[in-house]
């Protein structure tokens, strides 16, 4: 199965996915990953509203950008103001 991500990497367009099922994901062996640990299922950047929380979870993702990885690893953060 070719994922978005894919499709969209076969451009030159980079991507990160922000991932709260790891499980799942982890199937599709995304280019680049982020798993926000303990969000809830919706709140993938964080809460509604938590300006601070949301900021620093895109800013996380697009750390990623500037790491070669594996397709496949996805790395957990923690967000303590989640």
């Amino acid at each position: 199965m070719v994922t978005v991500q894919r499709v969209i990497e076969s451009q030159g367009i980079p991507t990160v996915l922000i991932t709260l099922d790891t499980e799942q994901s982890g199937l599709m062996r995304p280019p680049r990953a982020i798993h926000p640990e303990g969000f809830e299922f919706g709140h993938s950047t964080g809460k509604p509203f938590d300006k601070e929380t949301q900021t620093a979870v895109v800013k996380a993702a697009l750390e990623q950008l500037e790491i070669k990885q594996e397709p496949g690893q996805i790395h957990t953060k923690q967000f303590p103001s989640y």
